[in-house]
């Protein structure tokens, strides 16, 4: 029998962008909805779960992340908000979704992904959680040159946490690329030409 905590072998899991349009086109639309979710954001499952339509500001297409992880290595008591751009494509699709679709539990959503990562033939599938999704999208935005300092502050860490705990996305290429801003829309120009984060 498999053990159920099981230690990750790779926590610097992420996926390829072909892998995750297989895995999405697998996922119902309950489990799709958190998956994309979390793949446009970036953000941590615990931090989506608490967002509701009053958190969406339409004039500028931004989520607002009002309950988000205390970092105590910075010496803080209580939860910083973060206001986040996404796509256009992802915010209209948050605006019609949010009412009627529910975040899943850690648990589930880290078994959706485990479940399709498998059914796909991904050789690690047993590495990835909600958090990889996290990892994912960090990574890709990497490969398509958004600053550094941009990419930590939408993630709510600092750029010495992104350098060491995000793995290289050297290896993404042209295809890659094109496929990472398909899924992510318009959020890299976003970032690359406006100022969100002071």
């Amino acid at each position: 029998m498999r053990d159920k905590y099981r230690l990750k072998t790779d926590r610097k899991a992420w996926l390829y962008p072909k892998d995750y349009l297989k895995i999405i086109s697998k996922c119902n639309d309950k489990q799709a909805y958190t998956i994309k979710f979390l793949m446009n954001t970036g953000a941590r499952i615990n931090e989506i779960r608490h967002v509701d339509e009053q958190d969406l500001e339409a004039e500028h297409e931004v989520v607002n992340l009002r309950i988000t992880k205390v970092r105590a290595k910075l010496k803080e008591r209580r939860p910083n908000q973060r206001k986040i751009p996404v796509s256009s494509t992802f915010f209209k699709y948050l605006k019609k979704n949010i009412k009627t679709h529910k975040i899943l539990s850690t648990m589930q959503t880290g078994n959706v992904l485990k479940k399709y990562a498998k059914e796909i033939g991904l050789g690690n599938w047993e590495d990835f959680s909600a958090h990889n999704l996290r990892k994912t999208f960090g990574c890709w935005l990497l490969a398509l040159g958004i600053r550094e300092g941009k990419i930590a502050k939408h993630l709510g860490h600092t750029v010495d946490t992104l350098l060491n705990s995000y793995a290289s996305a050297d290896i993404l290429q042209g295809e890659d690329k094109i496929l990472i801003i398909s899924i992510l829309g318009n959020l890299p120009e976003r970032l690359s030409t406006k100022q969100y984060y002071t």
